[in-house]
């Protein structure tokens, strides 16, 4: 009996510390998503400035810049009652982050032209070989962002929680099953995505 009151203390204490990490780390990538636009589209702009043959790279890269912000809104009003879902369209973004700044592509990689001797230095390296699989899972990135997106305006429109008319059309899909809170390890997720920030705007 004993152990079981301690547990049921323990599941208390969990949600609790839920409660409180969960709306920070939502309000920290509201503020991100809001802020990295310009960052994502000074990078797609050196790349075509700098003629590195990544047409179809810098699209997806113009088009995650135009949504971000619009996303970053959907995260914020989803607080009203989704906060799961929202939580799990911001880990997605989260992540789209991390892999941008792991794989070099950042406003001073980018700016540097590709015959400059400081290529030579792995901060200034961008990857030559790999374009088209890094185009598919940029691509792949994109997809998950888009469909984790249309779940959580399906469940703000449906329950009439007011969203802010935006550019980006979200497409109309069944209001999924709910979700429960992202695996614990994800929450240093948005801590690490807020670092892969600063690297993108060096």
């Amino acid at each position: 009996r004993q152990h079981h009151h301690t547990r049921i203390q323990n599941d208390h204490l969990i949600l609790l510390n839920l409660t409180i990490i969960m709306p920070e780390e939502t309000t920290i990538a509201v503020e991100l998503l809001g802020s990295i636009e310009s960052t994502i589209n000074t990078i797609a702009n050196n790349l075509e400035a700098n003629s590195l043959d990544r047409r179809s790279f810098r699209k997806y890269l113009r088009d995650y810049a135009e949504r971000a912000a619009s996303d970053g809104r959907l995260i914020n009003a989803s607080r009203q009652g989704f906060a799961n879902r929202g939580l799990l369209l911001a880990y997605a973004h989260m992540e789209l982050i991390c892999w941008l700044a792991k794989s070099n592509y950042t406003i001073s990689s980018t700016s540097v032209k590709w015959y400059s001797w400081k290529k030579v230095f792995a901060k200034y390296r961008l990857p030559l070989l790999a374009v088209t699989s890094q185009t598919s899972h940029l691509r792949n990135h994109l997809q998950n962002i888009s469909k984790k997106a249309d779940q959580v305006f399906a469940e703000l429109e449906a329950n009439d929680i007011p969203i802010s008319p935006d550019s980006i059309k979200y497409r109309k899909v069944p209001v999924g099953q709910p979700v429960g809170p992202p695996p614990e390890e994800s929450h240093d997720l948005i801590h690490r995505a807020t670092l892969a920030h600063e690297k993108l705007s060096q």
